[in-house]
């Protein structure tokens, strides 16, 4: 019932700021036509799928209704609403709903988000995260306060979901969050201070008795609280900072740990409760940008604190300290772009671990345009890790143990035009290398070439041809793939029909013998009969032909047909 109460003042706030916006203009002056317009579009797929000689990767058919619109009232408020919905929801037991609907309202410099959103406060606190309910962001064009707000459903309550006995999804609490974001921004300087606090229900879903004790979840609860800044001295340098506390509680079953000496955590007015599983935490960040004429060159420092969690964000390494260093440099007049970073990383802050791993990274890359016609590209990069490992000994003494991985990698392409206008014909080549190897003696390598032509004969045809290698070598094992691929796309009547087809023949060995053919055809079809319509059609083929014994064949076919329909 308070949640019902709650979005009940949610909607009554949005229904008063669109009678702030009539009220604020002059009725006589308005045009009929600016008092509502509207642009969007839906699309809805239905896609069929069959496989022959290999399990269904995915149901045999599949629909989805995807659409978006965008309202304006007065020219003034601008309320974009889109959603998603498809079958998929009636079997999906994860954490986030697969249908997705919301609404975002803005109206001089209000937003307010409604339904299925996201927003951003940071990267170490709210970071994104997509949640269900409402959010606020007031970003004045003359004035540099800026605020956010935001209140919802983070996760909603998935119960074991099982079929023939095996698990499909970890059960999970509904997880509801709030949080807010207040600051200034200017041309040349910005600082902020948020926090983020989320709780499991743990009444939320109902657990099975029978179920194992890994697979029970326990209910969590998270503060964090932030800052970041960001300021311009002397018109070429730029400094930025991002600092943020997380407390964190694994299981608030746990009784509550009271702390009868003085400190911080007593005076969060209630806002968290530690217990014995709670960990305390910190992320930090900062960059130094020099911009010069030509020449950009940046420094930067990271530290996440080992255990470092945030419920708004959905992936984040911890336990990680490195600084890293690049710049980007133009030549000769912008043909030849330069660019390149080093850096440093290891974990293990705490000496907790067994084991300690450090990173070496260099990167480079350069953009070359030779003229109007011939341009390159190149890449190489060189990633070097060690670990070392404490071994404890029977007799109490300690040793270590080292192991090192270098991973290289490198690529070229280049692209030659012939012709102009509509006949513009194109000749490219691309090549790719990867190393990996350890002081093992464990090595793999991975390289790949491409080279083909492609041309067009007028405005409404256009073809392609090239050449495919691929080959992979590790732990004495070699695969190897080549083959041609070969297109063509056409379009009649004025564009208004489209069509394209592609062939792969590839040939694939093991060694030196033969081991498969894999021939892949994709045909697509487009007709729009009018600018508020389309309707397309799509087909992909695959066919592989085992070459050895007791080899089997394999068939997949997909076939998806969908219609748009603009506004």
């Amino acid at each position: 019932m308070a949640v019902k109460a709650t979005y009940r003042h949610y909607f009554s706030l949005l229904g008063l700021l669109w009678s702030l916006a009539l009220g604020a203009q002059d009725l006589e002056n308005i045009q009929k036509d600016n008092l509502l317009s509207y642009s969007g579009g839906i699309t809805v797929t239905n896609t069929y799928y069959h496989a022959k000689g290999t399990p269904m990767h995915r149901d045999p058919f599949f629909w989805q209704v995807n659409a978006n619109l965008n309202l304006s009232v007065l020219d003034i408020i601008q309320a974009p609403f889109s959603f998603t919905i498809s079958q998929q929801n009636r079997s999906f037991s994860q954490p986030q709903p697969f249908n997705r609907f919301g609404i975002s309202p803005s109206y001089k410099g209000v937003t307010l988000h409604l339904g299925h959103r996201t927003l951003n406060f940071s990267d170490y606190t709210l970071a994104g995260n997509l949640f269900f309910g409402v959010g606020v962001e007031y970003e004045p064009k003359d004035n540099p306060l800026r605020v956010s707000a935001v209140y919802g459903r983070f996760a909603k309550p998935v119960d074991k979901f099982a079929q023939d006995g095996q698990i499909f999804a970890t059960p999970t609490y509904r997880r509801m969050g709030f949080g807010a974001k207040v600051g200034f921004e200017t041309s040349e300087q910005r600082a902020a201070v948020m926090f983020f606090k989320s709780l499991d229900d743990v009444h939320s879903i109902t657990l099975a008795d029978s179920l194992s004790e890994e697979m029970v979840p326990t209910p969590e609860e998270n503060l964090v609280m932030g800052a970041e800044c960001g300021f311009t001295i002397f018109q070429r340098f730029v400094v930025e900072g991002e600092y943020a506390y997380s407390l964190f509680t694994r299981d608030t079953r746990i009784p509550e740990l009271f702390i009868n000496d003085y400190s911080f955590i007593n005076n969060l007015a209630g806002l968290y409760k530690p217990n014995a599983s709670s960990t305390f935490t910190n992320a930090f960040k900062s960059q130094l940008t020099y911009q010069g004429d030509q020449v950009q060159i940046n420094l930067a420092y990271r530290r996440v604190d080992p255990g470092y969690v945030t419920h708004g964000s959905s992936f984040l390494n911890n336990d990680l300290e490195d600084i890293t260093a690049g710049f980007s440099l133009p030549l000769f007049n912008n043909k030849v772009n330069l660019s390149a970073s080093t850096g440093i990383q290891h974990n293990n802050l705490n000496d907790q671990n067994v084991a300690e791993v450090s990173r070496v990274i260099f990167s480079t890359s350069s953009t070359i345009t030779a003229s109007e016609r011939l341009n390159f590209n190149l890449s190489y990069s060189n990633f070097s890790t060690s670990t070392r490992q404490l071994l404890i000994r029977t007799d109490i003494l300690s040793d270590t143990l080292e192991f090192f991985q270098v991973t290289k990698s490198a690529m070229f392409s280049s692209n030659y035009q012939v012709g102009s206008g509509s006949k513009k014909n194109t000749l490219f080549v691309s090549a790719n290398f990867q190393d990996a190897h350890d002081n093992q003696g464990n090595a793999s390598n991975f390289k790949s070439a491409n080279a083909g032509y492609s041309f067009t004969l007028g405005p409404s045809f256009s073809a392609n041809t090239s050449l495919s290698y691929n080959q992979s070598e590790s732990v004495g094992t070699t695969n190897t793939t080549y083959g041609p691929i070969f297109s063509l796309s056409r379009s009649f009547f004025e564009n208004k029909v489209r069509n394209s087809l592609s062939l792969s023949v590839l040939n694939s060995h093991l060694g030196k013998t033969l081991n498969s053919n894999i021939n892949n055809i994709r045909w697509s079809a487009s007709w729009s009969p009018a600018k508020q319509h389309n309707f397309g059609l799509n087909a992909f083929y695959i066919l592989k032909n085992g070459r050895q014994e007791q080899s089997s064949q394999i068939q997949e076919l997909r076939i998806t047909f969908n219609y748009s329909f603009r506004i």
